[in-house]
């Protein structure tokens, strides 16, 4: 099993070095190794299926060309009773990109994933933040130490720009222009193009508590060594996306708000953005989505308080 698991990891491992240079994010070459991995270890090893999905028992595999399109669907029923559907599904679409690069570099002469459909999901509606909830975090940074400067200017760019976790964090200082109250940044690429930059917009407070940390950061005694915006406390490193989603995590829980996840701020922006009665053409612009049919699943956080606030404004029977 071993000399099994070895030629497994040696082809992700050559399927790693051909997604960096396709220049994929580090957020999808995570989750597609996790997902080829994973399929790996069950290929060597398939557990008994469970007893009501009414897949049949499929065998241990050798050798990549060894792999069916029954190990492909009993790991999927698999993944989808040991974790969630949506889970499994990203499960999949990591799987099926792996088969496809094996065929592409003539490993094997077919996908085994070919003419499977990924598990269907519901997006769940992420949970938009109140503007209570907001106060409240914003009042563990209402001081003039480093730290709060830096938190209270990061936290006011996700609520007031809807940018990525990435494309906050991974700034450098020249990427803000105060006097056009913009930051640049680099969008997410995907679908093999490559990222694309945009200038992101954000109003006076946010300009002002970028103003404030730019100053202090100015002061820095690693300031003129650094290139990148934001610097971290304890580390006197750049500021890392994980950093970031901790000092989140931090602040949060001394709100008392329980843990927040950075990407609630997008779902929130394009939630009060679209309340205040915001384009959805505008809104795919300052995001950098290229599909109309982001806006509909952001739309939904939230999206019966908006459609209620638009019946008091419309209600026919208030009308008459």
């Amino acid at each position: 099993m071993g000399d099994n698991r070895r030629l497994f990891t040696t082809l992700i491992r050559s399927w790693e070095l051909s997604l960096r240079s396709n220049n994929k994010s580090a957020e999808t070459i995570r989750s597609y190794l996790r997902s080829a991995n994973l399929f790996a270890d069950y290929l060597i090893d398939p557990p008994a299926p469970p007893k009501d999905s009414g897949i049949a028992p499929v065998p241990p595999v050798d050798d990549v060309v060894d792999i069916t399109k029954a190990h492909v669907q009993a790991f999927t029923v698999h993944e989808i009773a040991r974790t969630t559907a949506s889970s499994a599904r990203s499960r999949f679409l990591g799987v099926q990109q792996w088969l496809k690069w094996l065929v592409i570099e003539e490993e094997i002469d077919r996908s085994p994933a070919e003419g499977l459909s990924a598990p269907q999901t519901e997006d769940p509606e992420v949970p938009i933040l109140t503007t209570e909830q907001l106060q409240q975090l914003l009042k563990t940074v209402a001081g003039k130490g480093f730290a709060e400067l830096r938190d209270r200017a990061l936290i006011l760019l996700w609520l007031d720009s809807g940018v990525r976790l990435s494309e906050a964090v991974n700034r450098t200082v020249d990427d803000v222009d105060l006097d056009m109250q913009v930051m640049h940044v680099m969008g997410k690429a995907g679908g093999g193009r490559a990222a694309r930059g945009r200038a992101v917009p954000f109003g006076m407070k946010t300009a002002q508590a970028l103003d404030r940390y730019l100053r202090a950061r100015a002061r820095h005694p690693d300031g003129k060594r650094l290139d990148a915006l934001w610097i971290g406390q304890k580390t006197k490193k750049p500021l890392t996306v994980s950093g970031a989603g901790k000092l989140l995590a931090r602040r949060s829980e001394e709100a008392g708000l329980g843990r927040i996840h950075p990407h609630q701020f997008r779902h929130t922006f394009s939630h009060m953005w679209l309340v205040a009665g915001g384009n959805e053409t505008d809104l795919m612009r300052i995001t950098g989505w290229k599909s109309r049919s982001m806006v509909d699943r952001y739309a939904r956080s939230a999206g019966s308080e908006r459609a209620r606030e638009q019946h008091r404004k419309l209600s026919p029977g208030d009308r008459l």
